[in-house]
């Protein structure tokens, strides 16, 4: 009898398996260019990384979804590849991923970055839902799209 060895999944295969699970079962749309459209509305664009640097990613793949729930329709769902991170952490001046950016028509709202509490990540995600917008941070302007529809 032989025995094979065979390798696990990359981190960056258990990244995709996550971010599919996030597309197929709690309506994310992916973000497969760094564009500057997305849709009106409110908009929780999870950044993500390769989670060999940061095992965190995979568990704001989990979290986030369910943060959201509460919310059902009233925002739409993004989330970006590992290929898009360096570009979209530095539009919005985000130091490291996992980070949640949150936009509304197109307009800058905040951002919470790595995973916390599960009570403080819901009460931050209200705050920032339900506040002002903010300055834009230095970066590539962001634009709404001039209907609800998936993430460009």
């Amino acid at each position: 009898m032989s025995l094979e060895l065979k390798a696990g999944p990359t981190s960056l295969e258990r990244l995709e398996t996550a971010i599919g699970r996030m597309e197929q079962k709690h309506g994310f749309s992916r973000v497969h260019r760094s564009s500057d459209v997305f849709p009106s509305g409110l908009v929780a664009l999870l950044l993500t990384d390769d989670p060999q640097r940061n095992l965190e990613v995979l568990d704001a793949c989990v979290i986030l979804p369910e943060a959201l729930k509460p919310l059902g329709d009233s925002i739409a769902r993004c989330v970006a590849g590992a290929e898009l991170a360096a570009e979209l952490l530095a539009r919005y001046g985000v130091a490291r991923a996992p980070a949640v950016v949150f936009l509304r028509d197109g307009e800058f709202v905040g951002v919470l970055q790595g995973i916390r509490d599960w009570s403080e990540y819901q009460a931050e995600v209200a705050r920032l839902l339900n506040g002002p917008a903010q300055p834009k941070p230095i970066g590539i302007p962001v634009r709404a799209a001039t209907s609800q529809g998936a993430c460009a």
